[in-house]
């Protein structure tokens, strides 16, 4: 009987382990690369909406240490995380917002680019437990539930598809609890080019800046 239980405790961790090997595998690769820079679509649909809303945009990234998140063509807004702050821009008005990396605003977008500890492998299985995987023709895709009590109160599921021989994300989909699904797709990333230090940068002097 005991060790009958002791099985049964086992199984489940084992079988966990198993189906995320894939996502864990291209994290940590993900998480190598020198840089990345990539566009991508992104497309809302919401109850409110009668269609859905897609938009252009263009990453800078350097795994681990800064962004640059521009939406809309013309760009309508900028994110840019230089290493110690966050930038919010509104390039239609020229306002600004200074943000502290930890805040939930952007949360979504560090876990979507892999930055931060919560983005870790580690770290996404303490926030969210996995309800179904599936793998083929070199792409993983794993369904994600919110486990925080916390998050459950802002999101119904987190869908990851990656590309296994980039090892960077093609999709990323979020359904809120209010049946909002708001997903990022990204086309073929530019891996490992040089990324000038001034992509990371801007002239703050062009920008009114909330206080």
């Amino acid at each position: 009987m005991t060790r009958l239980l002791l099985l049964i405790c086992i199984f489940p961790l084992t079988l966990f382990a198993n189906e995320l090997e894939p996502l864990e595998n291209a994290l940590k690769k993900q998480s190598e690369h020198k840089s990345v820079v990539v566009l991508f679509r992104q497309t809302k649909k919401s109850p409110a909406l009668t269609e859905e809303i897609k938009t252009m945009g263009k990453l800078w990234l350097i795994p681990g240490q800064a962004f640059r998140w521009e939406v809309g063509k013309p760009k309508k807004q900028t994110i840019i995380y230089n290493g110690e702050e966050v930038l919010v821009l509104d390039e239609l008005k020229k306002t600004g917002e200074r943000l502290s990396p930890e805040d939930k605003s952007v949360k979504p977008l560090f876990l979507t680019l892999g930055m931060g500890d919560d983005a870790t492998f580690e770290g996404l299985s303490k926030l969210f437990r996995i309800t179904s995987t599936n793998e083929a023709q070199g792409r993983y895709v794993a369904t994600l539930a919110p486990k925080p009590r916390a998050l459950k109160k802002m999101m119904q599921s987190l869908i990851m598809q990656v590309n296994l021989e980039t090892s960077f994300p093609e999709r990323i989909g979020w359904v809120q609890r209010d049946g909002t699904e708001a997903t990022t797709e990204f086309f073929e990333p530019k891996l490992n080019t040089t990324v000038q230090a001034s992509t990371f940068q801007i002239d703050e002097s062009a920008y009114t800046w909330e206080k």
